[in-house]
């Protein structure tokens, strides 16, 4: 067997399931794009004029948030910390989820970075607010930047990731 390489190509040992759902994230894409595109072209006026004078039923704002992070290339910003973290959570969900259940086995003086009880979560501050993820995962809702911060890094050990590559904390949001 011959196996030829350029200057431009590594070899990376990824777990299969990341693999895995990076191709179905791609092809989920790409179904999208596809299907925005047929609607665009095929819907189109004759006009350019009419296109610039009619709002687009479908056009969602992105959600412009205090705090922005970057997973895999995907940016995104959130209002408050823990829904930066739930975010990345549920990203993470689709894309490892063993990574996940690895980052609830890790606990730091008094709390666990993610679970799959709320009661786990803050269990000497059982009083602390927790929120659910869209995954299904608990996180806590009182997390500082440092935590954050922390709690990212552990998931990229976990994970096989590089902090500051793959995912990145903070964003510098741009000022409009």
């Amino acid at each position: 067997m011959k196996c030829e390489t350029s200057e431009q190509t590594a070899l990376v040992s990824l777990p299969i399931c990341l693999i895995e759902a990076i191709l179905k994230m791609r092809s989920a894409l790409d179904d999208h794009l596809a299907s925005a595109l047929e609607k665009s072209v095929g819907g189109a006026p004759a006009s350019n004029k009419a296109i610039l004078n009619q709002p687009s039923p479908n056009f969602v704002a992105p959600e412009r948030g205090k705090y922005a992070a970057e997973f895999l290339g995907v940016v995104f910003s959130a209002n408050t910390l823990a829904n930066v973290f739930g975010r990345v959570v549920d990203m993470m969900a689709d894309v490892a989820p063993e990574a996940l259940v690895e980052l609830a086995a890790i606990r730091t003086r008094g709390r666990r970075f993610v679970s799959r009880e709320p009661r786990e979560i803050h269990p000497h501050s059982p009083h602390l607010p927790v929120m659910q993820t869209k995954s299904g995962w608990w996180i806590s809702k009182n997390i500082s930047q440092d935590q954050l911060k922390q709690a990212l890094r552990n998931l990229c050990k976990v994970s096989g990731l590089s902090f500051g590559k793959d995912l990145k904390f903070p964003l510098r949001q741009p000022r409009l």
